[in-house]
């Protein structure tokens, strides 16, 4: 499952990522077919690993915008998923609780915690996906 944490739109029947732009959608793939479609790669100087090709259009042309976010149930509780390595996935949490210490979750930061878990010890993993309304406001 590829993880996912930003927004996104349709736009031609197709699912995009997408950023605002001086009011415009600045939409964003990594499919280089979608240069036949008027995207433009984005720093081509750099070689990117993955590559990044861009195209801005009208907001009027855009499905609605929504947010996806990947989460998993680890212990029968819900956490953002921030990555995952060779050695599962990496769970995060914000806040200091007795609940981190008991989960044996690792301080990152002065408010953030985290715990690689592999997926079999995953109760679930999956995506939420909520409309964003004011996304050109």
């Amino acid at each position: 499952m590829s993880l996912r944490d930003a927004m996104y739109t349709i736009y031609k029947n197709q699912e995009y990522r997408v950023n605002e732009n001086n009011g415009n959608a600045e939409l964003i793939s990594n499919d280089i077919n979608d240069v036949k479609k008027g995207f433009t790669e984005y720093k081509p100087e750099k070689n990117l690993t993955p590559k990044i090709f861009t195209k801005i259009v009208d907001s009027s042309e855009i499905g609605d915008i929504y947010e996806i976010k990947t989460y998993a149930l680890y212990k029968g509780f819900e956490f953002p998923v921030i990555g995952k390595n060779d050695q599962g996935y990496i769970l995060f949490s914000g806040g200091y609780s007795e609940l981190m210490d008991k989960l044996e979750f690792s301080r990152t930061d002065k408010y953030g915690y985290e715990k690689i878990v592999e997926e079999e010890n995953l109760d679930l993993i999956y995506e939420k996906k909520t409309l964003i309304t004011d996304f050109f406001d």
